[in-house]
């Protein structure tokens, strides 16, 4: 959760009035832009990419004096960066939303003739700037590509060399439970940098997400505990639950391959022998399996790797609840919640990952809705699954 979003838990569930977004606009560390009045905006982050968040931003010009001609300008994709702060109009707490590199800019201008005969000469009746804008993982993902910082240094750890790949672009803050491990000599990289970063987070069992003063988190890939409930109910959050089931990446068996020391082929192989997705010709759901390419050079280590990637794959989130519910500023993705949903046998916690979240305005306020994505265990659903058919009799 981001900072300061804790305070608004109670407010969340409450009447608001007066909720704003605030703008400012910095360019190499300068402030070029201050009190900038968004017309309307939309903020999303999706998990799954590498930049994962991405804005849209109308912006007020009734001066006409920050529509952009050229690059260096304010408002102009040039190296500009806005700064979000939700601000609430109840209890007046701070909420940052992050830093966003402007990508595109399109102003829309008006003008109104002043003067008359030859005189008369076109003033700017004001107008708006349309932007696009990515968080601050747009730079090494696709702007600052790997040149000349070479490969990783013998006996280089993981988080290490993320800290140095990303040395001049953005702070890298570690949280609690993340372990490093020195880079295993088969990787290498290639001119993408943030391709390496990704590389070297899986190698520790990592993710990553923006949080609001610009810096760079990595966490556990693995679920922490919940930081909010979302029920319904007169004093809950929650809107609407639905389900989407898929058998995008959902798989039954795992080939894991690496070689020996000397060069030679290994492979191992685990399979799901119980429940619904049982492996196996005659079974409902068949054969699929996930290959993943190990690092050990024993039988033994990839044989213990196809079985803790099996168990991942199993029993990892990997159906997605769209959910529509109060607007809460502090959620992030890869945040733990948990979602109070009806079934017929009454209601059903789901602890998940949100791994996508869109905020948007209603014209300048900020909408009391929000919709997220939170990914669940197949394994947790197949619990309520059996609870419902146990209801029907």
């Amino acid at each position: 959760m981001l900072s300061g979003g804790e305070l608004l838990v109670d407010e969340v569930t409450g009447t608001t009035v007066g909720d704003v977004v605030e703008a400012t606009v910095w360019r190499g560390g300068q402030l070029v832009a201050e009190g900038v009045e968004l017309s309307s905006w939309s903020l999303d982050w999706d998990a799954d990419r590498q930049v994962q968040g991405q804005g849209s931003f109308t912006v007020a010009d009734p001066d006409g004096e920050l529509a952009p001609w050229g690059m260096g300008d304010a408002l102009a994709p040039g190296g500009s960066r806005m700064q979000l702060t939700w601000v609430s109009g109840t209890t007046a707490a701070r909420v940052p939303m992050g830093w966003w590199r402007l990508r595109r800019s399109v102003p829309a201008e008006q003008w109104r003739i002043a003067g008359a005969g030859e005189s008369a000469r076109r003033v700017s009746g004001g107008g708006s700037v349309d932007i696009d804008a990515d968080e601050l993982t747009c730079i090494p993902a696709e702007l600052d590509r790997l040149d000349a910082e070479g490969q990783p240094a013998a006996g280089a750890t993981c988080l290490s060399e993320v800290r140095r790949l990303l040395a001049d672009i953005m702070p890298v803050v570690v949280t609690d439970g993340v372990a490093d491990r020195t880079v295993p000599s088969s990787l290498t990289y290639s001119d993408g940098r943030w391709d390496a970063v990704e590389d070297l987070l899986t190698q520790v069992g990592a993710v990553y997400r923006m949080v609001g003063d610009g810096s760079l988190a990595i966490l556990p890939s693995t679920l922490g505990d919940s930081v909010w409930t979302i029920r319904g109910g007169d004093d809950g959050a929650l809107v609407d639950v639905q389900r989407a089931l898929s058998d995008e990446q959902v798989y039954n068996a795992v080939v894991s391959r690496g070689t020996t020391a000397a060069g030679a082929p290994l492979a191992g192989r685990a399979y799901l022998q119980t429940g619904p997705l049982t492996w196996g010709v005659n079974t409902p759901f068949g054969r699929r399996h996930l290959i993943h390419n190990s690092i050990a050079q024993t039988a033994s280590g990839v044989q213990a790797d196809a079985n803790t990637r099996l168990s991942t794959a199993s029993s990892s989130g990997q159906i997605d609840l769209p959910v529509q519910c109060l607007a809460h500023p502090g959620i992030q993705v890869h945040d733990a919640v948990t979602v109070i949903a009806a079934t017929a046998a009454g209601d059903a916690p789901l602890v998940g990952r949100v791994v996508r979240k869109r905020l948007s305005s209603a014209g300048q306020v900020p909408a009391k809705s929000m919709t997220l994505s939170v990914r669940v265990n197949v394994a947790d659903l197949e619990v309520v699954a059996a609870r419902v058919r146990a209801n029907r009799g």
